[in-house]
Formats: C-alpha cells, structure tokens, sequence
C-alpha cells in the first residue's frame, strides 16, 4: 500500500519487508541534500573549499549563473546537517534543539566570513592552532566571501529542516494497516 501523504512505503508485510521510515525519510533528504551541495561547489564554484578541489570541474555555464547557484550550498549543507543532526535525537524537542544549534552555528560561520571579522579571526586560528590544523580552517575565511544572500540560504535551509523535523513524526503507528 502507497501512502504518499503520510510519507508511508508499504513494501509488502507478507513479504517480511519493511517499510521507509520518517527517520529514513530524513537521513535520505539529508544525503541527497549534502551531495547536491558538493555537487554545486564542485560544478559551480570557481573556488570550492580545498578538500573538494581534486573533484572541481567548472562548467563555465553554471559558474556565469553564481546569482542562482551561489547560496545553494549553503541553503543545502544547512538542510542536511539540520536533518541529520535532528534525526539522531531521541525526541521531538531534543531534534529541534539539536536543528536550532546546528543553525545557530551555521549562521555564525556564513557571519564570520564578513570582513569585519574574517581577517582578525583567521589571525587568531593561524597563532593559536598548529599548523596542520589551521592550514585546514583558514581558507574558509581567507577565501571565503560574505554574502547576505547565504546567510538567507541557511536561514531558509534550517527552517526547512526544522520543518520536517517537527511535522514528520518519529515512528508511524500500524493502527490504519489492514
């Protein structure tokens, strides 16, 4: 039985199969979440973060479309992290606190990229850290640009994510399964 509306997949019970939860539902938004993310850095940005740099294959006709594409992956690292994150929790409550703190960090990361505290912040990493720790972190704000349009990507990835966290219950009962 196929109940869209309800995020229910019956696959069959005689068969001995089970069906797709609410909490495969979210890990599943999640991952196809992250890598759509990876895949607009990697195909769109013309400087994706380091560790992608290997994967990078600029296709010139998206990169020209940076108004479209370039908050994307900020709307979609935001939804993912926040399902993930979320979907872990052992309650409702628990999986939107854990959404809001996600968010709450995402939104002070897209912040920190601004100029006024980018250059002062990589400065503290770069005497602060070793340096096989902050060769890792400093480009996310050496090379990072502040864009108000990110942090409204994140905004609206994290309240998405806050969405499907709360209006998709934990389990589904078997009370209307014949």
């Amino acid at each position: 039985m196929l109940e869209i509306g309800r995020f229910q997949y019956w696959l069959g019970r005689e068969a001995g199969m089970t069906r797709i939860t609410p909490f495969a539902w979210r890990l599943g938004i999640a991952c196809v979440s992250f890598i759509t993310a990876i895949v607009v850095y990697c195909c769109a940005r013309i400087y994706p973060p380091e560790i992608l740099e290997p994967f990078q294959a600029v296709n010139t006709d998206l990169a020209t479309h940076s108004a479209i594409l370039g908050s994307a992956p900020s709307f979609f690292y935001t939804l993912a992290l926040g399902l993930a994150i979320g979907a872990c929790a052992s309650s409702i409550s628990g999986a939107r606190l854990h959404c809001l703190i996600w968010i709450g960090l995402a939104l002070f990361l897209e912040l920190s990229q601004h100029s006024i505290f980018a250059e002062s912040f990589s400065s503290w990493l770069i005497t602060n850290l070793v340096e096989p720790i902050w060769l890792i972190f400093v480009p996310y704000w050496t090379r990072g640009v502040f864009d108000p349009l990110d942090l409204l990507a994140t905004l609206v990835g994290g309240i998405i994510a806050l969405t499907l966290l709360t209006h998709l219950p934990k389990e589904n009962s078997d009370e209307n399964i014949s």
